[in-house]
């Protein structure tokens, strides 16, 4: 896959300090519930949600104060969901458009049954990963772009911890792409509504934790 990922240069004698990325997936909306595909559509927190979004900002307040920086996706579940971290550790949140969800065009808010069933998209995608529907993206350029984002944090914050506020699919993809060099590979990753997921970033990416949600417990 040309162009996915930036390998970092380590000069000789060098040593590289790594970036510790918390990946968080946005509280809940009411398209989860539905299942239904909101890819590009701005939805709002439900309820739930915005309790999800006031749980991690806790769990990071507690774990991880000395976190440095807060970058949301720009719609509104993400970045909604990163200013309930950003009130309780000091922090803006700064926009990122390129961990954006995944895009599908036409289809946005059909159901993922008629997504598999009635319009054939996941077959589409499993046989071409540059398949895009009308107005949509491809799983390889939504990868493209979410990988080369999470891997530009440890340019931007060498060393320090960063968060990021995201969505699953796109998530699933990024991952993909740094940690298997392959863009069907995201279907190892799934992401739970506000779920903690952290990796280290340096020479070559490592997973540290996937999907945790501890701090849901009770709800």
């Amino acid at each position: 896959m040309p162009g996915w990922y930036t390998r970092a240069v380590v000069t000789r004698g060098a040593v590289m300090s790594t970036t510790h990325l918390i990946l968080i997936r946005h509280g809940q909306i009411q398209a989860n519930l539905d299942k239904r595909w909101h890819g590009w559509t701005d939805s709002a927190l439900t309820d739930m949600g915005i309790t999800q979004a006031e749980r991690v900002a806790e769990r990071l307040h507690k774990e991880h104060p000395d976190i440095s920086a807060l970058y949301a996706s720009p719609l509104q579940r993400t970045f909604n969901t990163a200013q309930k971290i950003a009130d309780i550790l000091q922090l803006e949140v700064i926009t990122e458009p390129r961990i954006k969800e995944y895009g599908i065009g036409v289809w946005e808010g059909e159901t993922f049954s008629d997504l598999h069933s009635k319009f054939n998209f996941f077959q589409q995608v499993n046989a071409n990963p540059d398949y895009a529907p009308e107005q949509g993206e491809s799983i390889a350029a939504v990868g493209d772009r979410v990988s080369t984002a999470l891997q530009s944090f440890l340019s931007r914050h060498p060393g320090e911890k960063v968060v990021a506020v995201s969505h699953g699919a796109a998530m699933a993809l990024g991952l993909a792409g740094l940690l298997d060099k392959d863009w069907y590979a995201w279907n190892k990753y799934q992401f739970l509504n506000t779920s903690v997921t952290e990796l280290a970033l340096g020479l070559e990416p490592k997973l540290l934790r996937l999907n945790c949600v501890e701090h849901l417990a009770g709800l």
